[in-house]
């Protein structure tokens, strides 16, 4: 009943803090949100055959036809639409990694704690509220992830092989979304070799859902490249990473400006970048400037500093206890990895509470590689906040079921929460002083301006 208790309480929070955030954010579409519109437009009147670019996945775009019941409604419904159905999957995610939690580690009160950690996260609500692919994609890795968790003694026999199939199907659901996302993909298949070795429970019928579960979402991005560029790539035919990794070279982080009179670009240049031509160089002449570079570049992934992708304020009041939540959240998810790890260690074993660590791990750690070397925005680093709250809740549990932690063990806990704040602030307060805005012609400005891309198919609200 308690934990009931906590769960409705945490849900009207969580409603009510994504409602602000909702009225906060940028009112109508513009830039990536407007080229998400434009193209959900023209698979609600036209069908995913009339696809007409070579940079943008069918995920999200079908995502926003589904959610207006493939209607052309104006711009503002549709925004609000958006938000609630995310709002509400990312609370449904939140529901069941609770729950799966509960379940691995037989404790209710624990899995509604976890869920209310994970429903009152101020960084993913404000997300929620933004027409942008990246909430969806985080609530996909999430849910992801969890499917994979081991939970002994609570799940029938037939239980692996849906899980692996929902697993890949959620996994290559969330590359549709976000091509980048194929290094997830890669991750959970070390998870389930992990988890096939460890538990012996995945067999030839498992290695069979999880093909059948990866397929499908693939298949309407292979007929579009097919028909227009004569491939079978399930990913876009643009090579998009590769220019990204070198604007990471010269810059920490971007934002978009919005703004009267000014560039779109919001760029933070990296002092420690020397103009080499390419990442390998830039590694090879300056290998400790680079590898600051990528460190700088993950803090630049965590540190809600201008938390709206959309930037109206360069100083909004909500900056700093955004900050202090996620460097304390980070902290806390790291502080359980070491846990687990320790946990692994002493017992020389792979138990289900540690092996929610591990699979965490990996699959964090798929974001992470992926997204350091590139000119990152705070929203890459939606994933790991979502991943953070199984590594905190993991961490607490093992500490909880493990030996009491002694006084100083506590204080020097306190210390090191302390130093991350302090840190964070430090760090987040001297890479603002590196923002520019540079005035040069915005591709997203042409995209946004040339509705024609797609001839005969106009987005309701555009002239």
């Amino acid at each position: 009943m308690r934990g009931r208790r906590i769960a409705v309480g945490a849900t009207l929070a969580s409603v009510a803090i994504a409602c602000f955030w909702f009225t906060e954010g940028y009112p109508t579409f513009i830039y990536d949100s407007w080229g998400y519109h434009y193209l959900s437009e023209i698979i609600r009147t036209q069908g995913l055959m009339a696809w007409p670019t070579d940079i943008r996945t069918y995920g999200y775009p079908r995502f926003l036809a589904a959610v207006s019941g493939f209607r052309g409604v104006p711009q503002e419904e549709l925004r609000f639409l958006v938000f609630a159905a995310q709002l509400v999957a990312y609370l449904a995610a939140c529901a069941y990694v609770g729950r799966k939690l509960a379940d691995v580690f037989d404790s209710p009160r624990l899995g509604a704690l976890a869920y209310a950690l994970g429903a009152l996260n101020p960084i993913l609500l404000l997300h929620a509220s933004e027409t942008l692919s990246d909430l969806l994609s985080a609530v996909l890795i999430l849910v992801s992830v969890a499917l994979a968790w081991k939970a002994p003694g609570r799940e029938s026999p037939r239980a692996p092989t849906r899980q692996i199939f929902l697993c890949f199907f959620l996994a290559a659901a969330s590359v549709a979304v976000r091509p980048a996302n194929i290094a997830i993909v890669a991750a959970l298949v070390l998870v389930w070799a992990i988890r096939a070795v460890r538990w012996r429970d995945v067999g030839l019928r498992g290695v069979g859902a999880g093909f059948a579960g990866l397929i499908p979402p693939f298949i309407p991005q292979v007929l579009i490249n097919h028909r227009l560029f004569g491939t079978f790539n399930p990913l876009i035919e643009k090579d998009l990473y590769r220019q990204q990794a070198s604007w990471g070279m010269a810059a920490l982080k971007y934002a978009t400006l919005v703004q009267p009179d000014q560039s779109p670009f919001l760029v933070y240049t990296n002092p420690l970048y020397r103009g080499d031509a390419t990442p390998i160089l830039f590694l090879r002449h300056h290998p400790l400037n680079y590898l600051a570079t990528l460190a700088l570049h993950g803090f630049g992934m965590i540190d809600p500093d201008l938390p709206f992708t959309y930037v109206t304020n360069l100083a909004p009041w909500y900056r700093w206890p955004l900050a202090v939540f996620s460097y304390l959240l980070v902290y806390a998810a790291l502080a359980g990895i070491l846990v687990g790890l320790v946990r692994m260690i002493r017992r020389r074993a792979l138990e289900a509470g540690t092996f929610v660590v591990l699979s965490t791990v990996l699959v964090a750690g798929a974001c992470v590689a992926l997204y350091l070397p590139v000119e990152v925005e705070g929203r890459f680093g939606l994933p790991l906040m979502a991943l953070a709250t199984p590594l905190v809740v993991a961490g607490a549990a093992l500490l909880r079921n493990g030996k009491p932690l002694r006084p100083s063990a506590k204080a020097l806990l306190l210390l090191g929460a302390f130093a991350a704040v302090l840190g964070g602030v430090s760090i987040s307060r001297w890479i603002s002083t590196t923002r520019t805005n540079p005035r040069v012609e915005s591709p997203a400005n042409a995209f946004v301006m040339n509705p024609r891309r797609a001839p005969g198919v106009r987005p309701h609200g555009v002239q």
